[in-house]
């Protein structure tokens, strides 16, 4: 082996931002972060001082107010359960669908997507599975449930219990396209049968334009799915389009016994360019109670609208649930170009049916604004503390504010920072486009809504928001999961309490079994860096280090709940502490496994002396190189392993104080 490996170090274009949202309401630009003048909580107009030519007044409107904090939980009487492993960081685009199941006889069922390594394109993608069989859940799984050998990625799983007592997973295959179903022998079993294909030989469009993105439910012997059109990976074609609709959101329906479609990629009723401009990863949710089926769609900046069926799918109604001024193809430009506020949902979206049938609809919203400055720039932003969860149920005439953000140190400021709220872009800048200056990564800062009910009416909402005052050392705020309730069928919410409230770890992505006993039944996704690999990976976006995370579980207890004790503080001691304790970042190196050279992004706090060693599996240093002093800020370390056997090594980065240490794979 050679005595050296060749290092080559590039300082990246340093974007990490200091500047902390500090006013109670707030203005990103294109342009970078700008404070809005506004008054406190209670005022009900305020005037925008600091932006150029426009001298209007801006209605603050509902979901203003911010719900009254909590009060401060006792010691834990929960604790959260690895269910297993990820290196796939990205469970939704934007709604979190039905991927946890509380069974009649207390035994739960939860499926996720999961990747058991870090390879380029995770060739292993497919879906997690874990069983509790009312006492324990299996030990913690890395295993995909569809077959080995099969040369698919899969993703994006809802589960349904069928009337035979047997459990369906429905995901979709993005290499090729279309929609895979694995049956499982009896429910908690680990013998999968996976079926590739119902709707993957597209008939209505052309062959290389596929359904994907599904979410699905199973009532009645029937199996309920939405999902969008959009092309297969292996594909470059252009966009379908339907109705004026590009890649529109379908809905098909089968007999559970068969695989022939009943309903094919049907557009609802009404579903056309007069409402959507386009359909959206994820931007849909959908449940089932007996007959009655009901789907929620929401696309970024396009209404929120209902769709329900009280005879299993054969009749639909409308339902405007929430309005926008704009709407259809041109939605976007006259956003742009409107000098006042409005609201916008988020694209993250949840539909729940309570045991009379009733419909409850939640959504993320954001309060945004665009308009041309005497200078003709077209800066776009949204008001970070009217950030939050709506709610209607059937018969309500406006929507409610049923979940935001936790004011946790109760001082009426919202206060995270610039680095959680921007979504970079490859050139390091904030976002342009109005809308997407509305989301912030997985859609904005409180979002994703998932809800329950329990045997006594109650309703529960749990989504994910950045904690307040708790930052990993990049200076971006941790997520944690938060839940807000309702005894009076969603008439009027209380909350929010914080689950989770961990402090040093980053948990979103939340999934609550619909139906609930004395217990909420909670997946999560869990890491040690805020924000995800696949969205925020870039040498300006914070350089997230794909690592593996964990799926976690957990049983929130109702009564805690609605006797507000969970609280909204962190229980870990001080994050000054592990901001100090931790003095880099480090990530996996990429392409892992390689052949020849593959690059480790590190972030550096300060400046510091860097070395560099590689050793084997017994322990072996092979190689070793100094770095010598490295500035603050983001670096690429390039690896020449040419001329080392294929293995497994490690390599080793350490500073003057700390040191970080990571497998990789020569082949």
């Amino acid at each position: 082996m050679p005595n050296t490996i060749k290092l080559y170090t590039e300082q990246m274009k340093k974007t990490v931002l200091t500047v902390l949202l500090s006013a109670p309401f707030l203005l990103l630009a294109q342009s970078g972060i700008k404070e809005l003048k506004m008054p406190n909580f209670e005022n009900n107009v305020a005037t925008l001082e600091s932006y150029k030519a426009i001298d209007v007044a801006v209605p603050v409107g509902q979901g203003t107010v911010l719900a009254a904090p909590g009060k401060n939980k006792k010691d834990q009487n929960f604790s959260a359960i690895d269910l297993g492993k990820t290196f796939y960081d990205l469970q939704t685009n934007a709604s979190s669908g039905r991927r946890i199941i509380l069974h009649e006889d207390g035994t739960i069922s939860a499926v996720w997507t999961g990747s058991p390594d870090a390879g380029t394109g995770y060739p292993g993608r497919g879906t997690g599975y874990n069983y509790n069989d009312g006492t324990d859940w299996y030990a913690s799984r890395s295993e995909r449930i569809e077959e080995a050998g099969d040369d698919f990625r899969s993703g994006w799983p809802s589960i349904m219990l069928l009337d035979d007592g047997t459990e369906l997973v429905m995901a979709h295959q993005s290499t090729v396209g279309g929609f895979i179903t694995s049956r499982n022998d009896a429910k908690g079993s680990l013998n999968f049968s996976t079926s590739a294909g119902r709707l993957d030989d597209e008939t209505v469009v052309n062959v290389n334009r596929v359904p994907i993105w599904n979410r699905s439910v199973a009532s009645n012997d029937k199996i309920h799915t939405i999902s969008n059109y959009w092309s297969s990976e292996a594909s470059n074609v252009p966009v379908v389009t339907i109705d004026g609709v590009i890649s529109p959101t379908t809905y098909s329906r089968w007999s559970v016994s068969g695989d022939t479609a009943e309903v094919a990629h049907m557009l609802l009723p009404g579903y056309d360019s007069s409402l959507y401009a386009g359909g959206g990863g994820d931007n849909y949710a959908i449940d089932a109670r007996d007959s009655i089926i009901a789907i929620v769609i929401g696309g970024l900046g396009e209404p929120v609208s209902l769709w329900k069926s009280t005879n299993n799918g054969q009749t639909w109604t409308y339902t405007d649930v929430d309005n926008l001024p704009y709407k259809g193809p041109r939605a976007a430009a006259q956003m742009l170009l409107n000098a006042d506020s409005m609201f916008t949902n988020d694209g993250a979206v949840d539909v729940l049916i309570d045991a009379t049938g009733t419909v409850h609809a939640f959504w993320g919203r954001s309060q945004v604004l665009g308009g041309l400055t005497e200078d003709g720039d077209t800066g776009t932003s949204f008001f970070l503390n009217v950030t939050g969860v709506m709610h209607w149920k059937e018969g309500d005439t406006e929507p409610r504010f049923a979940g935001g953000p936790v004011d946790r140190d109760e001082n009426g400021v919202y206060d995270i920072t610039a680095e959680t709220v921007n979504r970079l872009d490859a050139s390091g800048n904030i976002p342009g486009n109005l809308l997407s200056a509305a989301r912030t990564g997985t859609t904005s800062a409180v979002s994703i809504p998932t809800a329950s009910v329990d045997a006594d009416g109650n309703l529960f909402l749990v989504y994910h928001g950045a904690a307040e005052n708790v930052t990993h050392f990049l200076n971006a705020n941790f997520k944690d999961i938060f839940v807000s309730y309702s005894t009076d069928g969603g008439a009027t919410w209380e909350g929010p309490q914080n689950i989770t409230q961990d402090g040093t770890m980053e948990c979103a992505f939340p999934c609550v079994a619909k139906r609930s006993n004395d217990f909420l039944h909670i997946i999560y996704q869990e890491d040690t860096y805020p924000g995800t690999h696949l969205q925020n990976h870039s040498a300006n976006a914070g350089s997230h280090p794909n690592e593996e995370c964990t799926m976690r579980y957990v049983a929130v207890p109702t009564s805690d709940i609605l006797n507000d004790v969970l609280g909204n503080r962190v229980r870990t001691a001080s994050v000054e502490d592990g901001q100090k304790a931790e003095v880099f970042v480090v990530s996996q190196n990429q392409p892992n496994p390689f052949r020849g050279t593959s690059d480790v992004i590190i972030y550096l706090r300060s400046n510091s002396t860097m070395t560099l060693t590689v050793t084997d599996m017994l322990g072996n240093v092979v190689n070793q190189g100094d770095l010598g002093v490295m500035s603050a800020g983001n670096h690429t370390v390039t690896i020449d392993a040419n001329g080392l056997s294929s293995g497994m090594y490690f390599y080793t980065l350490t500073t003057e104080d700390h040191s970080i240490t990571k497998r990789m794979q020569v082949n």
